[in-house]
């Protein structure tokens, strides 16, 4: 079973190595006024880091309030 994960985090790995190589151009993303020049590639690893934040901090909520007792 170790060699089956091993093989599962190669072929990540692989991926990403390529998504940088091919997508190592610059693209301009503006936000509110300010504008960021960056690769792509870092474009889309920010934006897969800022939704697994936005989306644990989300789940956290939702886990509160479920298990909230109600007060009436």
């Amino acid at each position: 079973m170790d060699r089956f994960w091993l093989v599962i985090k190669v072929v990540c790995l692989a991926l990403i190595v390529i998504l940088v190589v091919q997508n190592i151009e610059m693209v301009h993303v503006q936000l509110l006024g300010w504008t960021i020049t960056m690769p792509m590639a870092l474009l889309v690893v920010v934006i897969y880091v800022l939704g697994m934040v936005s989306g644990r901090g989300l789940m956290g909520v939702v886990r509160r309030l479920r298990h909230e007792d109600p007060k009436h």
